[in-house]
């Protein structure tokens, strides 16, 4: 295959705005993952769609660990790009319509160093990323619920030092990623400031999510997405531990100015809460226990994780095993 950069999509819906808008950079090959709702008919020019069948034919063991209608299914289209020499990956959803310079503002972070942007840490352990970026009244889903209200002033030291980014978070304006509690108080879209970027400091926590995000090589083993968690909470999750992993491993999470702008498909709110249920009452243990984690290459960090969070009963055992079948692709 000639691209070697994938934007991995999963939908169960014909071809949206989003995706159309999509598979129109240059350079990139758009994946989008199917599931047992998708439409068995739809205009897939210029996309690679994956069935359940393509799916089962090209993965067959990996995909014996995922249950069909899940949001992790989306991890097929990681494979996809693993086995055909991926040099990048920026993953979306369905219903995040890239802006007009969307591709060309990615590409210039890819070629750009990997060292600029703002440093942001806390005393807390916790910082709100989105009111960096303007909005004070909003935080991202998976931020604990018990510091949205601290009044703690974010910690920059003048020669504060943080590791070169692996993964690079772009936010979503008008409808950004928030958990069901915010959208059932809040109806104002919400936009946020341009050409911003920040980098965490090692051991400041900030959730991330799967909605517009950009991973490098050396990050793709921290792709994995938790296996026995809710749609609501298996990107989150994922989010802790590959941040974990990446201060373990030299490197950070990078945070930039929107690319992408949601126009929300249908949700029922009520049960989105429910399913979110997790992160309220253990983001902020899971953050704690990762940062037991001892330093290691990204792939060995994330298997770390893994048993970390299987010994204390939070993920079932399959992970260890579908996390080995999950890398093995990674050339």
């Amino acid at each position: 295959m000639k691209n070697k950069k994938f934007i991995v999509i999963t939908s169960i819906n014909h071809p949206t705005i989003a995706v159309e808008e999509f598979s129109k950079w240059s350079g990139w090959t758009t994946i989008v993952v199917g599931d047992r709702k998708s439409p068995t008919n739809g205009n897939w020019e210029n996309i690679k769609y994956l069935s359940l069948e393509d799916q089962k034919d090209l993965f067959p063991e990996f995909c014996s660990f995922l249950p069909e209608n899940t949001y992790i299914r989306k991890m097929v289209g990681y494979l996809y790009a693993f086995k055909n020499g991926a040099e990048a990956i920026f993953e979306s959803d369905d219903d995040n319509i890239p802006y007009a310079n969307a591709c060309e503002q990615v590409e210039l972070d890819l070629t750009s160093s990997r060292e600029r942007g703002q440093i942001i840490s806390s005393g807390s352990g916790w910082a709100n990323i989105y009111k960096e970026f303007g909005a004070l009244d909003c935080w991202p889903r998976g931020y604990p619920l018990q510091y949205i209200q601290e009044s703690t002033e974010e910690e920059r030291p003048l020669n504060s030092i943080a590791f070169p980014w692996g993964v690079m978070q772009y936010l979503a304006d008008e409808d950004p990623d928030v958990d069901a509690i915010y959208r059932m108080t809040h109806s104002s879209p919400v936009y946020f400031a341009r050409d911003r970027l920040f980098r965490l400091k090692e051991n400041t926590f900030c959730p991330f999510n799967s909605q517009a995000t950009l991973w490098l090589p050396e990050a793709f083993p921290l792709m994995f997405l938790p296996i026995g968690k809710s749609d609501r909470v298996t990107d989150i999750l994922r989010g802790y531990m590959s941040l974990a992993c990446l201060w373990k491993s030299g490197r950070t999470l990078a945070y930039s100015s929107p690319v992408v702008y949601q126009k929300r498909n249908f949700h029922n709110l009520f049960k989105d809460f429910e399913q979110e249920l997790d992160l309220y009452k253990h983001g902020d243990e899971w953050s704690k226990l990762l940062m037991k984690l001892p330093y290691q290459k990204p792939n060995d960090a994330f298997i770390s994780a893994l048993d970390l969070m299987v010994e204390k009963g939070f993920l079932p055992k399959l992970n260890l095993e579908a996390f080995r079948h999950f890398v093995s692709w990674i050339k």
